[in-house]
């Protein structure tokens, strides 16, 4: 009976032993977003105030998630890759800075209540993943925003923004850059419309 003991504990040991290193946790970020150019002057007069972006719980998190395009409808998540922050929080402190960058207002500021800005702009993260697909990696990157005004909160226009870029590799931080490539066509498409529709609107 000893014996059995003494086999056992050296197979498990044995196993122990022959298990690889644990993979370390990564993380990446994304820079920020510059506007190409800004504006001579604002169409937004009276302030902009962006509001936290909404997202399903998966979007919500911070673990990198993927998706095969054979296999569309199913959405996963890497266990050791991570962004630095929650996507959503990441998404609206990069748009504050480029619309404020961009000069589309006297004031641009992050609020969750229009407080005492004049408009306010509400998104929802749609899509936020890297898409494997054969030997290639693609990002997708989808965004509806909704511009309101007033203290009544009217709806001035709702529009979903979409971009698909692709990646150099497989590589996650290539993944990272596509992604932020992505992010920059959303906001300029963003931007356009803002400075678009509101010139039309004077």
């Amino acid at each position: 009976m000893t014996r059995l003991v003494a086999c056992l504990l050296l197979l498990v040991l044995g196993g122990c032993a022959s298990t690889g290193p644990v993979p370390e946790d990564c993380f990446y970020r994304l820079d920020a977003v510059h506007p190409e150019q800004r504006l001579p002057s604002p169409v937004l007069r009276g302030g902009l105030s962006v509001a936290y972006v909404q997202a399903d719980p998966l979007r919500g998190g911070r673990a990198v998630l993927y998706s095969d395009s054979a296999q569309p409808l199913q959405l996963r998540r890497y266990h050791y890759e991570f962004w630095v922050d929650q996507p959503p929080r990441m998404l609206r402190r990069a748009l504050t800075s480029y619309l404020r960058e961009a000069g589309i207002a006297d004031s641009v500021v992050a609020a969750d209540g229009a407080g005492d800005s004049a408009y306010r702009l509400r998104l929802s993260l749609l899509r936020f993943e890297q898409v494997l697909g054969g030997n290639s990696a693609d990002v997708e990157v989808a965004v509806e925003a909704t511009l309101s005004s007033g203290s009544g909160d009217s709806i001035v226009w709702t529009r979903v923004y979409e971009r698909r870029r692709t990646s150099l590799s497989r590589q996650m931080h290539d993944t990272a850059s596509a992604m932020q490539a992505a992010l920059a066509d959303v906001f300029a498409d963003l931007r356009a419309d803002l400075v678009s529709s509101l010139a039309q609107a004077r």
